[in-house]
């Protein structure tokens, strides 16, 4: 019974060290800065495109908060969403929590608004949110807002991170979610790194003009957001819904630190898969070698003897 309880208090130390070096990606092991960015962007393009009445909530499941409740998370508000009733379209909504609508959170508009392009369907970047908190959002950059002009309690609108006057708002969300944000936007610039993002709207106070590569001062940002909000267990299942949606998968909630290798304080350095994430097991005060491995379109984590376990620590069957 104890050899059992340690292996369940190791599978939670595991989860707790997923940013450590693996072996998810062995083809990038020597590659620094850009040109890990190339091979995944090879590696992940080619994803199924998906029709725009697929990617609802209620048709992928990807958003369901994993209660049986029936219900959807919101990035953008508080408001409890039942993901087959409360679907709606866009438009103007004078109330909170009136319905939700698909929300392309990095705006369409930046890349000139086509529909006609894998982006406009690509569900890493499709969330379901409040209709009136995606209106006030619009088209306006993620960033941090120091002058609120709206509002919900949750996500903010004003001036701050893009601007302090004008047409320069900033839409700020929530802090449990700026990390899955800032995680999205490097999946983005990394699947879609042939693409102009700054074709409309205001995808230039975050892209480099006609690139999909960052400004510093969104890159900085996102870096940051990325640090301080570490992946969650409902960014794990969400990448695993949406893989097995779409057939590709969002590399920086897999394996975190490439990010740093890519932009952060990494990408002079080599990366390495190694032979496994080292952890110490906190009741025996062992250091142990863990592997993880995606099959089938899931992330397990396998211990020396061979036990395997989930992304959130439970025993795989």
């Amino acid at each position: 019974m104890k050899k059992y309880l340690l292996l369940f208090t190791l599978a939670i130390v595991v989860c707790a060290a997923l940013q450590a070096q693996d072996c998810l990606y062995p083809e990038l092991d020597g590659k620094k800065g850009e040109e890990i960015r190339t091979v995944l962007f090879n590696k992940i393009k080619d994803h199924k495109v998906l029709s725009y009445n697929s990617v609802w909530a209620s048709v992928t499941g990807a958003d369901d908060r994993n209660d049986g409740s029936g219900t959807i998370w919101d990035m953008y508000s508080d408001c409890v969403f039942d993901k087959w009733d409360d679907k709606c379209g866009s438009g103007e909504s004078e109330d909170d929590c009136e319905c939700y609508n698909r929300e392309h959170s990095l705006p369409k508009s930046w890349w000139g608004g086509d529909a006609d392009v894998p982006m406009y369907t690509d569900l890493h970047h499709l969330i379901p949110t409040d209709r009136l908190a995606n209106s006030q959002r619009s088209a306006w950059p993620l960033g941090e807002v120091s002058s609120v002009e709206w509002t919900n309690g949750s996500s903010k609108l004003g001036y701050g991170t893009f601007g302090s006057n004008g047409n320069n708002m900033t839409f700020e969300p929530a802090d449990e979610y700026k990390g899955d944000f800032a995680r999205i936007y490097f999946y983005m610039a990394t699947c879609y790194k042939d693409q102009d993002f700054t074709a409309g709207g205001k995808g230039y106070k975050v892209f480099i003009n006609g690139t999909a590569n960052f400004v510093n001062t969104a890159l900085n940002l996102y870096l940051k957001w990325h640090r301080n909000d570490p992946v969650s267990d409902k960014e794990i299942r969400r990448n695993n819904a949406v893989a097995k949606k779409q057939g590709n998968r969002n590399p920086f909630v897999d394996a975190p630190e490439l990010a740093e290798y890519i932009w952060g304080n990494k990408k002079s350095v080599a990366y390495s898969c190694g032979t496994g994430s080292a952890v110490e097991d906190v009741n025996a005060g062992e250091t142990v070698r863990v592997k993880k491995v995606i099959e089938g379109g899931h992330l397990y984590i396998i211990l020396p003897d061979g036990t395997r376990y989930t992304a959130t620590g439970m025993l795989a069957k």
